[in-house]
């Protein structure tokens, strides 16, 4: 029985925004506590409610914009969202999901949103410097928070 859900988001043809899939699969092969399952996808969308209906916690892990200190690792509590999304996938966030899960499923459970601040999202692969150098410590942070 998964009990926790680890969820990697992001595109990784967008340079920096793949950081969520690339810290995803380095967890992924880790030795992780039974109970523990790792997703990754390049975004949200409402169809995962289901699978956080059924877990007691979930991390999100996802670059964010660019602000000035590239690799910058940020950790934070989520709670469900309380404002309706634009329609529009691609902006369905972490907590507007868990927002859902507790609407059609009456469970959200406990959530962590991971984010490393990026230094670019334009068109290529792979992640800029300060962003492979942050990688180590995501990982090392999300291993902590599920022990």
């Amino acid at each position: 029985m998964i009990k926790t859900l680890i969820i990697g988001y992001g595109n990784t043809l967008r340079q920096d925004d793949g950081l969520g899939i690339y810290a995803a699969e380095e967890l992924s092969r880790l030795a992780l506590p039974a109970g523990v399952a790792v997703l990754t996808c390049q975004q949200l969308t409402p169809d995962l409610a289901a699978d956080l209906a059924e877990v007691d916690s979930v991390a999100f892990i996802d670059a964010c914009a660019p602000a000035g200190q590239p690799g910058r690792i940020t950790q934070r509590d989520l709670a469900p969202c309380t404002t309706t999304p634009s329609g529009i996938t691609h902006h369905f966030g972490p907590g507007t999901l868990l927002a859902l899960a507790g609407a059609l499923y009456g469970h959200t459970p406990r959530a962590m949103l991971f984010t490393v601040e990026a230094e670019s999202f334009e068109l290529g692969e792979g992640l800029n410097e300060a962003v492979v150098t942050s990688l180590p410590q995501l990982v090392r942070q999300v291993s902590n928070w599920i022990t």
